[in-house]
């Protein structure tokens, strides 16, 4: 019989181990392996050992075509759980990272249950076709845009992410960017493997919108000021010095997108309709989240989260009020942590959303009333 021995690994970690000298066999796919511990040779030989894999020769195409892989790809699984993430942030053309610690996971969102099956199978989808993108010739890479209004947790869902594909996180405020060689030198600088978030995206560019020929601006950064398309062939007058949407383009999707790979991007806004029609290109931003207003099981899963409580007789009055106002996943959250008591706290809720209720009927007398 096979010993194991269970000792203190990395940073406190566990480490299951075969004890020197003893094997173990596993069985995929009906075949028998033998995997046997051997001492190392050379100057580690004291305190490093190799695993050994015996197998019949007859099945020798199974063994390097799918058993070493699935091996390779459950150590590779198990090395992103058990590693530490980090969060990386921008300071001039270089990146300072700390621990990222944030506890939000695809269980705890608040959100629509289908819409977060469907990110979390465009994630798997993702990591699993690294050769299917080489073979159609495009970057490794995938692109969100996360819309809706102020609250409705798109800085969770990024965390969850994070978490989800054990990614270290580069959060990069672009007002702190002056042009786009230091853009660049940012971005080279990412590893592969991560997330790279972009929050507010509409307020680091001027957006235009060329429908009828008009011309919209969104606030700028005083030291931010670029190109609004990287087909613009207008002329604008600025300095080439700056940094530029364009600049930022050719990093998605332009020559620079293939400095690394395996890697997300996500941009943040509170207002889709003030992008650049260029952002919202198909092959930049592949997948358009919405993240809406409070709806009914994305309270069930706030109250599961603060209460551990999936029913309550106050449930039906407050899917009722959430069915007829705008309340962010915030303003639940807030009125839930201000009692530990699951009846307080919910009759508060409900106290908040009347008096939402209230406020918008008031407005639309008024309005009916200035017509």
């Amino acid at each position: 019989m096979s010993r194991f021995f269970l000792g203190g690994g990395r940073r406190g970690r566990n480490v299951l181990s075969m004890v020197p000298g003893d094997s173990m066999t596993d069985v995929f796919e009906g075949v028998e392996f033998k995997w046997t511990s051997v001492p190392a040779e050379g100057r580690f030989a004291d305190t490093e050992v190799s695993l050994e894999l015996s197998f019949d020769a007859a099945h020798t195409d199974m063994a390097l075509g799918r058993y070493v892989p699935f091996i390779k790809e459950e150590v590779e699984q198990a090395r992103r759980r058990d590693r530490e993430l980090m969060i990386f942030m921008n300071e001039g053309s270089s990146w300072r990272g700390i621990a990222h610690h944030h506890p939000a996971t695809f269980d705890t969102l608040a959100m629509d249950p289908e819409l977060k099956r469907s990110i979390v199978a465009d994630l798997d989808r993702f990591l699993k076709r690294k050769e299917y993108y080489r073979r159609i010739g495009k970057a490794w890479k995938r692109g969100y845009l996360l819309h809706g209004p102020p609250g409705t947790g798109k800085s969770s869902l990024v965390a969850a992410m994070a978490n989800y594909l054990r990614f270290n996180l580069y959060d990069l405020d672009l007002s702190e960017v002056h042009s786009n060689s230091a853009l660049q030198r940012l971005l080279i600088g990412m590893t592969n493997r991560c997330i790279l978030i972009i929050e507010d995206i509409d307020c680091c560019f001027r957006a235009r919108s060329r429908e009828n020929g008009k011309e919209r601006k969104t606030p700028t950064p005083t030291n931010n000021d670029g190109d609004d398309d990287d087909d613009d062939e207008e002329g604008d007058d600025f300095s080439e010095k700056r940094m530029t949407l364009s600049g930022l383009l050719n990093f998605i999707d332009g020559l620079w997108s293939t400095s690394g790979e395996e890697r997300v991007i996500v941009f943040t806004t509170n207002y889709k309709d003030r992008l650049d029609a260029a952002l919202l290109r198909p092959g930049r931003m592949d997948m358009h989240v919405y993240m809406g207003y409070c709806g009914w099981d994305a309270f069930k899963t706030l109250a599961h989260n603060y209460f551990l409580v999936d029913d309550h007789p106050l449930f039906p009055e407050i899917r009722a009020l959430l069915a007829g106002v705008e309340a962010t996943p915030a303003e639940v959250s807030e009125m839930l942590l201000r009692s530990e008591d699951a009846d307080a706290a919910l009759s508060g809720l409900v106290e908040f959303l009347e008096e939402k209720k209230e406020k918008k009927k008031k407005k639309q007398a008024m309005c009916e009333a200035g017509k």
